[in-house]
Formats: C-alpha cells, structure tokens, sequence
C-alpha cells in the first residue's frame, strides 16, 4: 500500500511538474471550493495539488509510524529483550555446566553469533527509525505547501518549508549510506552461497564433520534449515510482560532446537536428501540475493538523484542572488539559471521516487520468473 499510493503521489508531482491536462478541473481552485470553501490564501488550492496534499499527509502518517516502530519494537525493545538473553545466558549456558561436546560448542557458538548480529540490527534500527521518524513528520511541512499554507506564517512559512526539505535530505544521507551497505552485503551473501555449495557438493556435506563445525555460524547454519532460521529473539519486540516471562522457555527450547541439528550436521551419516535439498537452495537463493544486491544499488542511485534534485531547491533558497554565488554553487547547479535549477531538480526528485515504487511492486515477481531453474546435484 505505501509504494502504491508513493507512486500516486510523485506521479501527480509529475503531472504538476509538467503542467499536463493544464485546462482540466485539475488546475481550477473554484472546483475545489464546491467540496470545502478554505480561507484565504488555501482556497487557491487546486483539486490537483489536494490529492497531492492528501498523499503527502499519508506519508507523514506512516513514515511517522514506521520510524516509531523502527526505534521501538525493532529497536530498543528488541535491544532490552538481547540483553536479557544474554543474562539468562550467563546462568545456564551448557558451556558453564562442564559440557564441551562439539555439537552443544558448536551451537553455543552459533546462538552468540546470532544474538550479536541481532544486537547490532537492534541499533542499527534505531538509528534508521530516527532518519524516517524525521523524514516522517517533515512531510507535513510538504502536506502543507500542497495547500498553501506555508504562504502564511502559521508554521514557519516558505522558511518553515525549507527546513523541512533541509532536515529530510539529512535524514536521507545515512539511507543512502545503508542502500549500497546492504547492496554490497546481499552480493558478498550471494558469493559465500555458492561457496558453501560447492564445499558440500565437492565433500557430499562431510566436511562439516571433518572440522568439527567450525566454519558454522549464525548465517550459514540458518541456510542449512529449511525455512530459515528465525529464532524469537530476531523479530521485534512489544516489550509486554507475557513475552519477557516466556523467554526463558523460548530460549530453552531454541537453544535444544539449534543442538539437535548441528548434531545431525556433524554427524558422519548425514543425511544425503538434505545436503541435497540444501545444496538446491543455496544455488537458488544465491542467484536471488545477488539480484536483490543489485537491485539496491539501482535503489540508491534512484534516491541519490531525488537527494540531488531536491537539494538544488535548497540551493537556489539560500544563494537566490545569482549575481553573487559561489562558484561551487554554479556547478552544482551545472550552469542552470536558479530558476532552471529549482525545476530540473524537483522534476528529477519526482521522476526518481516515481520509478522507485514501481520497481518495489514489480521486481517481486519479476525476479521469480526470471530465477533459473538450477539443476538438482546428486551426492554420493
């Protein structure tokens, strides 16, 4: 729903930008005036600009929300609920009790390696919920542009407005920093796939008895089950006193799960239908998580061109003299006059997060058809 009516809501810029249907009821402000009659100067909005309006208020409601979110649930709640793990770690981790089998190592190794992955995914989502809780409540400033009202002094005006822009683009950097983050991540994730394959095709899923688990992690050992593995702690937290009071249990019965399968792992007579199940999964999912990397980077160029578009806006803000701008400003600008400027980049901004939902929608499905189907590799 949020890339559909994102896409509703540049696409409607576009048509703004473009000035298309330009003799329509989509310019008239009187047309508007038959639903709601605003007082001055709103009642120039045109019923253009109020869809426009009522999707940038949509976005300040749910950008809002999600960053709420981010910075709660899988943010610090999530972060408390780790660290309370970890206590309960600290008291009954089979390691302290004297039990130094490989498989109970091997797990103990592996359930702290998930633990300070996640530990480090909580943080990271409250810094990122921080960026779109900013970006959130600065599209109000936008919502109410859409409707004239920064034509008066009621919430900063144009300067009010610009402020909103300036705090977005900020939010942005770090976004852009986490796209090409996690495209680079999904491509490297792809790399170590296809490597594990190939160690279990090559060994027929013996090596990983032959060294004793110790290439096994967090990440490769939730490649070895076959939905994934998603233990309680990964999902987001509501913090409510019936899930602090069952986590001991939870992480019993885990921590039982992840010793019975590196059990059947290390075994010498590992199964051969699951290394083969395996291996075709890892060989699938290896082609879809470096599509999903690329996928990213086309992500963050379309963002950091609408960061570049609607910076400019900012730009021609501060320096509307062009008489008397620096130089750097001239060649951001690339030679266009402030008017120039201010449009293109809009216009580029709009184009940009236009293109982005479209792809969100489609490329879902489109990586499903075009996944090839990979050839199931028979084991000894």
């Amino acid at each position: 729903m949020d890339a559909v009516v994102q896409f509703a809501r540049n696409a409607l810029c576009c048509v703004k930008d473009l000035n298309i249907f330009p003799e329509t009821f989509l310019y008239d402000p009187s047309y508007t005036a038959h639903y709601y009659r605003f007082p001055e100067p709103l009642n120039q909005t045109t019923p253009l600009e109020a869809l426009i309006g009522f999707t940038q208020f949509y976005a300040f409601v749910t950008c809002s929300l999600a960053g709420v979110h981010l910075m709660t649930r899988s943010g610090l709640w999530k972060l408390r609920r780790i660290h309370r793990i970890l206590e309960l770690r600290a008291n009954t981790s089979s390691k302290k009790n004297g039990d130094a089998s490989s498989a109970n190592t091997v797990s103990e190794k592996i359930i702290d390696d998930c633990l300070s992955n996640e530990g480090e995914s909580a943080i990271r989502s409250l810094f990122v919920g921080a960026n779109v809780f900013s970006i959130g409540v600065s599209f109000f400033w936008l919502f109410a542009n859409s409707f004239h009202v920064t034509s008066t002094d009621w919430i900063g005006g144009v300067q009010g407005l610009i402020n909103a822009l300036t705090v977005m683009e900020i939010a942005l950097l770090p976004l852009l920093y986490y796209m090409i983050k996690d495209a680079a991540g999904s491509i490297s994730k792809a790399g170590r796939m296809i490597d594990l394959a190939s160690k279990l095709q090559e060994s027929s899923g013996k090596f990983l008895a032959a060294e004793k688990g110790d290439s096994l992690n967090a990440e490769n050992y939730g490649w070895f089950v076959e939905d994934g593995w998603s233990p309680f702690w990964s999902v987001n937290a509501t913090g409510s006193a019936q899930e602090i009071a069952a986590e001991e249990k939870m992480l019993t019965k885990e921590i039982e799960a992840v010793q019975y399968k590196v059990e059947s792992l290390l075994s010498e007579k590992v199964s051969a239908a699951m290394i083969e199940s395996t291996i075709d999964r890892l060989n699938e999912t290896s082609w879809v998580s470096k599509m999903e990397g690329y996928r990213e980077y086309i992500y963050f160029l379309l963002n950091f061109i609408a960061f570049y578009g609607y910076l400019l806006g900012i730009l021609v803000y501060y320096f509307d003299n062009e008489e008397f701008q620096p130089s750097y400003v001239g060649t951001m600008k690339m030679g266009l006059s402030n008017a120039d400027a201010d449009w293109s980049g809009n216009f580029a901004g709009d184009v940009m997060w236009t293109v982005e939902p479209v792809m969100i929608i489609a490329s879902p499905t489109l990586l499903r058809q075009m996944n090839p189907k990979k050839a199931k590799v028979k084991t000894a």
